[in-house]
C-alpha cells in the first residue's frame, strides 16, 4: 500500500478502491481518532464541484444527513477528503466491512424496509433543504450509525458535470436515463430530479428485493464476476434499456391502503419524465405525512364506529359508569348484580330499560356528537354520570396510557410528582383505584371468550401496577402468567416488546434496591431475554435499557469486583451522555448522570483513584450545578452538591488549608438551606449538615474558638447518633460518630474535664472497634490506626488523673492495635514507632 503523507495522520489500511478513488484507513495524531481518508482519482471527479459542493456544506448549520467532512493536506498534492470511521474492524479476520447499505441490502426486502426507507428519505431531505443535490445517491453511499441514524457520503460523484473519464459504477444502475445522457445538467438544477429517481430505485429494491426496471440484466451488472460486461454497458447503452423496459410489478399486494398509497408515491418517483416527479425529497416526505395524516382521519372514524358496536354488544357492558371514584371508576359489578335481582322482582322494569338503551343506541348510532357531549357532562357532574360500554373500553385504553407514564423508568424513584398520583382522598391514590376497578373489571368479564384479549392487556397492566407499588416480586409472577397469554393469542402490540423489557427492568432494579439476592438471581435471566428480543425501541431507549443494565451490571458485582463495577458505571455514564445530547434539557437524564458518577466516584476512592475520584466529583459538581439553575429547589442536586463541598473541605484540613476548608462547608451549609435537616436518611441532608457542622468544628478549634468549636460538635454528634440508631447496619454513621466524639473528648480534656474526656473517648473507642468488628472493609486501616492513637491519647488521661490501672490498659489496646497494623500491612515507621512508644509506658506506669 502506498505511505500517504499527510500532517497530522497515520495512514493504516486500505479499505476500499472505487470509480472515484481509493478509501484509507488512518488515525489522528492527537487523539489516536480512526477516520477515512478519501483520495480521489482525477480523472473520475470533478474536483472544483466536490470541493464547491463541500463548502456549501460547510457553510451555516451542517446538515444532520450528511457525513461529517474535513480537508487535509498531503505532501505534495491536493486536498484528501476526512471522514469518521464508519466500518466495522475484525483483528482476528483481519477485514474492514463498511456499515453502509451495500453490506445489508441483501437481507431485503424485511419489516424494516419503510423504516429504512423513511430514514434515507430525511438524510437525503437534509441536503435539499440547504439547496444541495447529492447527485451520487446508492447503497453503498448510504451509511449508519451505531444509533440507527443514516449518513450520506460521495456526493457530487460519478456521473457528474466535468467528469473526464469515469469507470463503470452502480451508481449508473440507480440514475436516470437524463443523468446518464446529460450529466451537465446539474448545474441548472437537475439534480433534485436524479436523486428523486435514485431514491425510489433504492426503495423499491428495500421492499422487493429487485431493481424496479432492467432487473436480471442490472443485477448481473453489479457481481463481480462480470467486469467485462460492465465494460460493454455505457451509460447511454444503461438508459436506453430504462427506456425500453417498463415498472416490474410488486410482488405482493399492498397490506393495506395506506401502503398502496405510499408504493404509488415510489412509483411517481420512478417516472422516466423528470417532470412527473417531485421536484424534491421534502415533497415526498410531505406526501408521506399527508397520507399518515388522512390514515389517522379513517383510524379514528372507525373507532367510533367500533364504539357504537360496542354499545349494542350486550346489556351488561352498556351498562353505566358511575364516575364517584377517581379518573372515572367502574361500577359495572355493582350494577350488574342490582340488575340480576331486580329481573326477578320487577320484570315491567326490565323491559323498560331495555327498551330505553335500545332507543338511546339508536341515538348513537345517527347522533354520536351527541353521545360524547353527554359524555363530558356526564363526567363533569360526577355521581349522575352514566356512560356506555364502549366508553369504558376507551376508558381501559385510557389507563394503559395512564400506566405507561406512571411507570416510565427515567422516573422511577420521581413519579409521585405526576398529577395521576395524587391523593384523592383518606389512604386512596389513582394508582389503587385503577388496580381495584381493573380487577372488578376482570371479575366481570371471567370465562367470556370475546373480552380475553382485553382481559390479557389488563392483566399486563395490572402487573405494571405491581411495579408503581414497588412489589417486584408479585409483578414478575403476574408477568410470567400473562406472556404466554399473549403469545397464545397472538397479541403483539406496537411497543409492546419494550413494555415488558422496561417491566423486567423494572422489576430487576427494585429487586436490587430491596436487597433480594435471592429474587435478583431469579429476575436476572429475565430481564436479559426481554432485552435480547426486544425490536421496536427507538435508539434513545436502547441508550436508556443498555445504561440501565450496565447500572445493574455494577451493582451486581461492586463489592467483590469494584473495579469492573466502575467500568460498567463508567459505560452506563457514557450511554446516558448521549441521551442527554438528543434530551439536552431534560432533568431527569441529568440526575440520573449526575448520581452515577458521584457513585462512581466512590468507587474511584475505594480502588485509591483519588484523582480520578476528585475528577468525577467535579464533573457531577458541573451537572449538579446545571440542576440548581433550571431548578434551585431540587433537593437532591442540593444535597449532593453540598456532600462535593463538605468532601473537599476534608481533603484540604488534611492539608491544613483551614480557610479554604471553612469556605467550603459555609458553601455546603448554605446549600442545605430549606432542606429537611431533621430527617435520619444516612446520605440525606441531616447527615451532610452534621458532618460539615462537625469538621467546621476543626477549624475554630485551631483558632481557639472553643465555645463555638463545642456548640458545632454537640450539634453534629446528637444528629449523627440518631441517624446512626436508625440506620444501625450503616458503617457511615458509625465512623463519623466515633471521630466527632474524640474531637469532643479532646475538647473536654482541653478544659481540664478529665472525667468527660475518658468517658467520651471510651464511646469512641467502643465505636471504633464495633466498626472492625460488624463493618470490615476498605477503611479497616484507617480505623485501626485512629484507635491505636486514641487509646494512647486515652493512657495519657488516665495517667494524669492518677490511674495507673486504667492507664496500663489503655497503653496495652494501643501497642496490640499497633501490632495488628504491622501484622496486616509490614514494619512501617509510624506503627514501630507507635508499638515502641506504647511498650514504654506500659513499662513506666507498671513501675
Amino acid at each position: 500500500m502506498p505511505q500517504l503523507e499527510i500532517d497530522g495522520y497515520e495512514t493504516l489500511d486500505l479499505i476500499g478502491e472505487g470509480a472515484c478513488g481509493s478509501v484509507y484507513m488512518a488515525r489522528k495524531d492527537e487523539d489516536d481518532e480512526l477516520v477515512a481518508i478519501r483520495v480521489f482519482n482525477a480523472l473520475a471527479i470533478n474536483r472544483s464541484l466536490i470541493e464547491n459542493t463541500s463548502g456549501r456544506i460547510l457553510k451555516g448549520s451542517y446538515p444532520e444527513g450528511v457525513i461529517p467532512i474535513t480537508w487535509a493536506k498531503p505532501r505534495p498534492g491536493s486536498q484528501y477528503m476526512v471522514m469518521p470511521m464508519l466500518a466495522e474492524l475484525d483483528e482476528g479476520d483481519k477485514t474492514i466491512t463498511p456499515n453502509n447499505l451495500q453490506e445489508q441490502i441483501s437481507d431485503y426486502p424485511k419489516e424494516t424496509a419503510w423504516e429504512t426507507i423513511e430514514k434515507i428519505a430525511h438524510a437525503l431531505g437534509s441536503m435539499h433543504r440547504r439547496h444541495i443535490p447529492h447527485g451520487n445517491l446508492k447503497p453503498s453511499n448510504i451509511f449508519f450509525q451505531k444509533d440507527g441514524s443514516i449518513l450520506l457520503t460521495d456526493f457530487a460523484m460519478g456521473h457528474m458535470p466535468g467528469v473526464g473519464i469515469l469507470p463503470f459504477t452502480d451508481s449508473l444502475l440507480h440514475a436516470p436515463p437524463e443523468q446518464l445522457q446529460n450529466p451537465e445538467d446539474y448545474h441548472s438544477g437537475s439534480g433534485y430530479g436524479w436523486d428523486i429517481y435514485a431514491f425510489a430505485v433504492i426503495a423499491f429494491r428495500l421492499l422487493t428485493g429487485k431493481f424496479p426496471r432492467c432487473d436480471k440484466h442490472f443485477h448481473d451488472l453489479t457481481s463481480d464476476q462480470n467486469s467485462e460486461l460492465n465494460l460493454q454497458n455505457s451509460p447511454t447503452k444503461i438508459a436506453e434499456s430504462l427506456e425500453q423496459d417498463k415498472i416490474a410489478d410488486w410482488p405482493k399486494p399492498a397490506k393495506n391502503e395506506h401502503e398502496r398509497k405510499r408504493r404509488d408515491i415510489i412509483l411517481r418517483c420512478l417516472s422516466l419524465n423528470p417532470e412527473d416527479r417531485y421536484n424534491n425529497i421534502n415533497e415526498v416526505i410531505q406526501a408521506w405525512e399527508s397520507i399518515d395524516r388522512d390514515a389517522l382521519i379513517v383510524k379514528e372514524k372507525a373507532l367510533q364506529k367500533r364504539k357504537v358496536f360496542f354499545s349494542k354488544c350486550s346489556v351488561v357492558m352498556a351498562l353505566m359508569l358511575a364516575a364517584a371514584g377517581a379518573i372515572g371508576c367502574l361500577v359495572l359489578k355493582g350494577q350488574l348484580e342490582n340488575e340480576k335481582k331486580s329481573r326477578a322482582e320487577d320484570s315491567v322494569s326490565r323491559v323498560n330499560d331495555i327498551d330505553a338503551l335500545n332507543q338511546k343506541i339508536q341515538d348513537l348510532n345517527t347522533q354520536q356528537a351527541v353521545t360524547a357531549k353527554s359524555a363530558s357532562y356526564a363526567l363533569l357532574q360526577r355521581n349522575q354520570a352514566t356512560e356506555r360500554e364502549e366508553k369504558s373500553r376507551a376508558q381501559l385504553i385510557a389507563l394503559g396510557m395512564t400506566n405507561d407514564r406512571l411507570l416510565t423508568w427515567m422516573l422511577r424513584d420521581r413519579n409521585t410528582d405526576l398529577p395521576e398520583l395524587q391523593k384523592t382522598g383518606p389512604d386512596k391514590t389513582a394508582a389503587d383505584a385503577i388496580e381495584r376497578e381493573l380487577k372488578n373489571f376482570l371479575e366481570l368479564t371471567e370465562g367470556e371468550a370475546q373480552y380475553q384479549p382485553i382481559r390479557s392487556r389488563i392483566s399486563l397492566q395490572l402487573a405494571e401496577l405491581k411495579i408503581h407499588h414497588k412489589q417486584p416480586k408479585a409483578a414478575s409472577e403476574m408477568l410470567d402468567s400473562v406472556l404466554p397469554e399473549l403469545a397464545k393469542l397472538n397479541i403483539n402490540d406496537f411497543g409492546q416488546d419494550y413494555r415488558i423489557a422496561r417491566a423486567r427492568l423494572i422489576c430487576l432494579m427494585q429487586a436490587q434496591d430491596q436487597e433480594d439476592a435471592e429474587l435478583v438471581t431469579e429476575l436476572l435471566p429475565k430481564a436479559r431475554q426481554a432485552i435480547a428480543e426486544l425490536k421496536t425501541a427507538d435508539p434513545t431507549e436502547m441508550q436508556r435499557i443498555k445504561a440501565t443494565m450496565e447500572i445493574i451490571d455494577g451493582r451486581l458485582i461492586q463489592k467483590e469486583k469494584p473495579a469492573e463495577a466502575l467500568a460498567h458505571f463508567q459505560s452506563a455514564i457514557k450511554n446516558l451522555k448521549g441521551i442527554q445530547k438528543s434530551l439536552p434539557e431534560n432533568v431527569g437524564i441529568r440526575t440520573d448522570i449526575a448520581k452515577h458518577i458521584l457513585h462512581s466516584s466512590e468507587l474511584a476512592k475505594s480502588l485509591d483513584r483519588v484523582d480520578d475520584a476528585t475528577k468525577l466529583r467535579g464533573e457531577a459538581a458541573e451537572h449538579l450545578n446545571w440542576l440548581l439553575e433550571k431548578n434551585p429547589n431540587i433537593i437532591f442536586a442540593k444535597i449532593k452538591l453540598a456532600e462535593i463541598e463538605i468532601m473537599t473541605a476534608e481533603s484540604h484540613l488534611i492539608s491544613g488549608y483551614g480557610g479554604s476548608a471553612e469556605k467550603k462547608l459555609i458553601k455546603a451549609e448554605k446549600l442545605l438551606e430549606g432542606t429537611d435537616t431533621k430527617g435520619t436518611s444516612v446520605n440525606g441532608a441531616s447527615m451532610q449538615l452534621a458532618v460539615a457542622k462537625g469538621l467546621r468544628a476543626v477549624v475554630l478549634r485551631d483558632r481557639r474558638q472553643t465555645s463555638s468549636a463545642i456548640k458545632h460538635l454537640d450539634y453534629a454528634i446528637y444528629s449523627i447518633d440518631r441517624i446512626s440508631k436508625a440506620n444501625p447496619t450503616a458503617s457511615g454513621p458509625l465512623y463519623r460518630l466515633a471521630e466527632f466524639k474524640w474531637q469532643r473528648a479532646s475538647l473536654a480534656g482541653a478544659a481540664g474535664d478529665r472525667t468527660k474526656e475518658l468517658k467520651l473517648g471510651g464511646e469512641a473507642a467502643t465505636l471504633m472497634q464495633k466498626l472492625l468488628k460488624e463493618h470490615s472493609g476498605k477503611r479497616d486501616d484507617e480505623t485501626l490506626r485512629a484507635l491505636a492513637y486514641l487509646y494512647g491519647s486515652l493512657g495519657h488521661t488516665a495517667t494524669s488523673k492518677g490511674d495507673k490501672g486504667g492507664a496500663r490498659s489503655y497503653y496495652k489496646k494501643a501497642a496490640t492495635s499497633w501490632q495488628k497494623l504491622i501484622d496486616k500491612n509490614g514494619k512501617k515507621n509510624e506503627y514501630t514507632e507507635g508499638l515502641r512508644w506504647s511498650n514504654k509506658r506500659v513499662s513506666q506506669v507498671s513501675e
